[in-house]
């Protein structure tokens, strides 16, 4: 009997840790909660009409499309994670963090929300670069930060990138879709720098010098040492 309160004591604790380290966010009508609230705090600070509490209703729909509208982003009347963050940090902090890519012709390319690795990446954006780090709280490096995203969707990869590129299934360029790895020879011989690939020709990777940020395949510097990708799934 001990053993069985044990072993449930120990499952609702991982219970926990495991939702805790969810960051996606969708807020869509009908929903009730603190983030909600926060939201319609930041609309009615804009000037939108709402009541602040914590019910999504009609009128909170109503003012999110016209702040995605007003804002450039795609109109749904759902809060995705690129219309939280450009509401709690402002659309052009947000589109700093994404570096030269406008953001909002990304979110149209590009269905982040369909694509749960995508999804938990662009959270991180903006995390600075350290050698040998593994959670955004310190800094990432390129595959602690790939190997962080994919275990918050539960899968375990490897810690290093070469032993990251063994663990998936070989593709070409031509086959590559959104939560595929792509790796380049950096510093070491092989594969020795990965990020994910988001559609588009890009990717989101943690870089020395820019942190988590998203890149272009076509750029001279990746295009160049562009070694290989891999289907993890």
């Amino acid at each position: 009997m001990k053993r069985k309160i044990l072993i449930l004591i120990l499952f609702f604790f991982i219970s926990i840790t495991f939702s805790s380290c969810s960051f996606a966010i969708t807020l869509k009508p009908g929903d009730i909660s603190d983030d909600v609230q926060n939201i319609k705090e930041k609309l009615y600070d804009l000037g939108y009409n709402v009541t602040v509490n914590k019910v999504y209703d009609e009128k909170t729909e109503r003012a999110v499309k016209l702040y995605q509208k007003e804002a450039k982003l795609p109109i749904t009347g759902i809060v995705d994670d690129i219309t939280y963050q450009c509401l709690t940090m402002g659309r052009m902090t947000v589109i700093e963090k994404y570096k030269t890519f406008d953001l909002a012709s990304l979110a149209r390319q590009m269905d982040f929300n369909s694509n749960p690795i995508i999804r938990t990446a662009i959270r991180f954006m903006g995390i600075s670069y350290r050698w040998g780090g593994e959670l955004p709280s310190t800094g990432f490096d390129c595959s602690g930060f790939v190997q962080y995203v994919f275990r918050l969707n539960g899968i375990y990869l490897p810690r290093t990138a070469d032993l990251q590129y063994d663990a998936g299934r070989p593709i070409s360029i031509s086959e590559l879709r959104p939560g595929d790895l792509v790796f380049f020879t950096t510093y070491l011989p092989g594969a020795s720098h990965d990020g994910i690939y988001i559609g588009n020709g890009k990717f989101i990777a943690a870089n020395t010098s820019t942190g988590v940020s998203i890149c272009s395949l076509d750029d001279p510097y990746w295009k160049s040492r562009y070694y290989g990708a891999v289907r993890i799934q």
